[in-house]
């Protein structure tokens, strides 16, 4: 026999929605709360008084996407992206051993390659097990299993060899 007082929620596991109502109209979204947010800012709120103000002109935007493309759009002014080619981590190896086999040659490879680029490890084949590849979330699985301590050093976008700088070294807690 199934207890009743936890039937309900066994039942609607999986079809169970959270729906956000707009306190002002009738809209409702079942997908995240910045939706309705974003709906609110956008349907409800005065232009002066939106989040994304254009310094050239008095409009006002709900999203900072939308800001940029009516500054690309009207103004003629493009907004530079900012990113990051690669990361290299500085990686120092923990008293925690792994059990999995992957896991411990990632641990190896961690040991002999103390500082790892993400260029040079996206796809790349294990040299301890032929047929296995180290990917970026890999690290930071490690990371947070608590095998290895991370350090992040941002390259420089402009040099060619991106090789990592020189800076103070922070560990990211896990």
């Amino acid at each position: 026999m199934v207890n009743p007082s936890t039937k309900y929620y066994r039942n609607n596991r999986t079809t169970k929605k959270v729906i956000h109502c707009c306190s002002h109209c009738d809209y409702s979204t079942t997908n995240t709360r910045i939706q309705l947010i974003n709906h609110v800012n956008a349907k409800h709120v005065l232009e002066k008084d939106r989040p994304y103000q254009c310094e050239h002109c008095d409009r006002g935007f709900a999203q900072k996407a939308h800001l940029s493309s009516h500054l690309q759009i009207e103004h003629d002014i493009s907004q530079p992206t900012l990113k990051v080619i690669s990361v290299s981590y500085i990686i120092e190896t923990t008293d925690k051993m792994p059990r999995s086999t992957k896991t411990k040659a990632r641990r190896q490879y961690y040991v002999d390659n103390s500082v790892i680029n993400t260029v040079d490890i996206n796809n790349m084949v294990h040299e301890y097990l032929p047929g296995v590849y180290i990917k970026k979330h890999d690290i930071h699985y490690d990371a947070l299993k608590g095998f290895i301590t991370l350090s992040k050093c941002q390259l420089h976008a402009s040099t060619n060899n991106q090789r990592c700088i020189t800076i103070p070294k922070l560990i990211i807690a896990s």
